[in-house]
């Protein structure tokens, strides 16, 4: 981290704050969730900790515009060709491995990812990114933060 911040110099990142790894699964959210709601989403994580890996998940691809807004903001796009839900489990679980990251947020509507849940929930926080209707019981009990979409802005 770097201490010292003149004109010419900003901080990127916090070293004290925890670390976050998002994998969003774009078709669950979608079409009520726009793609320039990330910029919205980074702010309100930037309370949480610091966003170091992110990842949108969608079996469509995406526009030119709509692949640099995605890159611009940090994320990158993996476009798979089916169970778009399998690649959203697989690529969380991979953060599990990375000793830097304290935090994996999902963005889903899947409550059927609670397996995935409950084995992230063993080892680091859990954040579920979704609507407010989508969220259940069970997904409310296991998380540890929540961030509701319906309220971003």
């Amino acid at each position: 981290m770097i201490s010292r911040v003149g004109k010419a110099l900003r901080i990127i990142s916090d070293d004290e704050k925890d670390k976050i790894a998002l994998v969003i699964d774009t078709p669950s959210l979608m079409p009520d969730f726009k793609l320039t709601d990330l910029e919205l989403l980074k702010k309100h994580l930037g309370d949480l900790g610091t966003i170091r890996a992110g990842k949108l998940i969608s079996d469509k691809q995406f526009t030119q515009n709509e692949s640099d807004l995605i890159n611009s903001q940090g994320f990158r796009e993996e476009i798979v060709g089916s169970d778009v839900d399998i690649h959203v489990s697989l690529n969380a679980l991979e953060y599990l491995g990375n000793d830097s990251i304290s935090i994996i947020g999902i963005g889903t509507s899947n409550y059927d990812l609670f397996p995935v849940f409950s084995r992230i929930k063993q080892d680091k926080k859990l954040l579920i990114i979704s609507w407010k209707d989508d969220i259940t019981s069970s997904m409310e009990s296991i998380a540890d933060y929540i961030l509701y979409l319906d309220y971003l802005d």
